[in-house]
């Protein structure tokens, strides 16, 4: 069975492996082209605000992804929030042990790349990021008293996601995932009667 093309999503896909493993600047519209299939007619036609726009769209796609990842784990692992932040850094660890350390994060690329001077980009970043604080936030509520106070360490939790990501990559080793997130299992109040 031949497989019909679908240039948008096939450009789309491109972008979230490039992204994340080069950043937004190292990725040219020629590779994005290349890697996607997409002739330039059709990419136009697709994202007529060009590389930015398939950025944003690229954004949203692998939010949404992650998102779904951590809503399965906190609604799994509801009862008990130190697995479900052992299960979140396990998880990221094995995913860039698999890629041989290229696995980077497309919010944290373009945030770093494009925020401060691309108001679109960087509200975006917010947006998505704030939507996994909220997703962790859900997994923890059993822990906190407030919404406010859920957020705030489901806060501490995706920083410190980010973090280890950026420092495993540099090191090439995920040792220290385990001992952060016996920190933060440390961290975490009492169960709650």
């Amino acid at each position: 069975m031949v497989r019909t093309s679908n240039a948008r999503q096939d450009a789309i896909e491109a972008a979230v492996r490039l992204f994340r493993t080069q950043g937004y600047s190292a990725t040219g519209l020629t590779q994005l082209l290349e890697e996607s299939g997409a002739p330039k007619g059709s990419f136009y036609f697709h994202f007529p605000g060009g590389k930015e726009q398939l950025a944003l769209e690229a954004l949203q796609v692998f939010g949404a992804e992650v998102r779904g990842r951590i809503e399965r784990r906190a609604s799994e692992l509801a009862q008990d929030p130190a697995a479900f932040i052992h299960a979140m850094f396990d998880a990221t660890a094995r995913e860039l042990e698999k890629s041989d350390y290229t696995a980077g994060c497309v919010a944290s690329n373009l945030g770093g790349e494009l925020s401060s001077g691309n108001r679109p980009i960087a509200d975006a970043v917010t947006a998505v990021i704030q939507s996994w604080v909220e997703a962790i936030a859900d997994g923890l509520q059993s822990r906190f008293e407030t919404r406010e106070a859920a957020v705030a360490f489901a806060s501490t939790v995706m920083a410190s996601l980010s973090g280890m990501r950026t420092m495993a990559r540099a090191q090439r080793s995920t040792a220290m995932f385990t001992a952060i997130a016996n920190v933060l299992v440390a961290g975490l109040p009492p169960a709650r009667p």
